[in-house]
């Protein structure tokens, strides 16, 4: 998962987040959609877009940049000049670019000075964020993310966390800023969801979607491997059966090509043997495969 994926998730979820970071006053949350958009023409695709549900607010494009790239103006511009002609329209818009900190920042062309440097566009660096107890839970979210150190990044999901409990009123939004909150943790630690259970230890944490979603594909996966286990044994048994009772007791070497394929090597491997009149020819084929 990229960077700018944990950012459509927050601003999906929580879109005053956006207007928190660029010192707006939040419209109304009802106001905005936020969505991913392909600019069909050119295959590029915008990070994300505020597509206002009211009358008379802008349009918000909004761009993260991890890495650093000298044609992010270039794109950026393009790609919401280039929405705006497709979809015709001739409302008012602003863009604001993410960036972890300055250095990831380029200089900007000459030619989009007019635009880089207007009032319709806004850098944010993550790095000079200060979130303290009183900001809102959905810049600790944003914070949370820009964090590098994993020391410093557990002690912040710790804190975060405690926060959410305390600060939470209505139990489906603790819910979501639950999910938000273990999303950003396993995008950023390589840990298994019993680790990360462990580390944390709450309980709220078994509620989100990702631990219920990974606890059913672990054991969906669970009984595929079995059934695939299951079958693959059987089928090595029976080839191991038929070739001893044609050929004798086996080479342990011939024995151990044959436990090393897999299920549908051995199905090719049983229909070939039903042609072999010796050993020799059961090992030329076995070869010839690269078995």
């Amino acid at each position: 998962m990229r960077t700018d994926h944990l950012f459509f998730r927050l601003f999906q979820a929580l879109p005053e987040t956006l207007f928190e970071l660029i010192a707006v006053e939040p419209p109304p949350s009802s106001c905005y959609s936020f969505q991913s958009v392909e600019v069909k023409e050119t295959a590029l695709r915008i990070d994300g877009v505020f597509v206002p549900t009211a009358a008379g607010q802008p349009f918000y494009f909004v761009e993260v940049q991890f890495q650093k790239d000298s044609d992010i103006y270039w794109r950026l511009f393009i790609e919401l000049l280039l929405y705006m002609r497709q979809q015709n329209l001739c409302a008012d818009w602003r863009a604001v670019a993410i960036f972890p900190e300055q250095s990831q920042d380029v200089d900007v062309p000459e030619s989009l000075r007019d635009l880089a440097d207007g009032p319709r566009f806004k850098r944010v660096y993550l790095n000079t964020l200060r979130v303290t107890e009183a900001s809102s839970l959905r810049l600790g979210l944003v914070e949370l993310i820009a964090i590098k150190d994993e020391g410093d990044f557990i002690e912040g999901a710790r804190q975060l966390l405690r926060r959410t409990r305390q600060q939470t009123v209505a139990e489906q939004e603790g819910i979501r800023l639950l999910g938000l909150i273990e999303t950003v943790i396993v995008y950023k630690l390589s840990y298994s969801r019993e680790e990360i259970e462990a580390m944390f230890g709450l309980e709220e944490l078994k509620k989100t979607r990702y631990f219920q979603e990974v606890a059913e594909e672990a054991r969906q996966k669970g009984l595929q491997e079995g059934r695939q286990e299951g079958r693959q044994e059987g089928e090595l048994t029976l080839i191991v059966r038929i070739l001893t009772k044609k050929f004798g007791t086996l080479e342990p070497e011939i024995s151990e090509k044959l436990r090393r394929m897999t299920i549908q090597q051995l199905e090719t491997f049983a229909e070939a043997s039903l042609d072999f009149a010796n050993i020799a020819q059961l090992n030329a084929w076995l070869e010839e495969s690269g078995s």
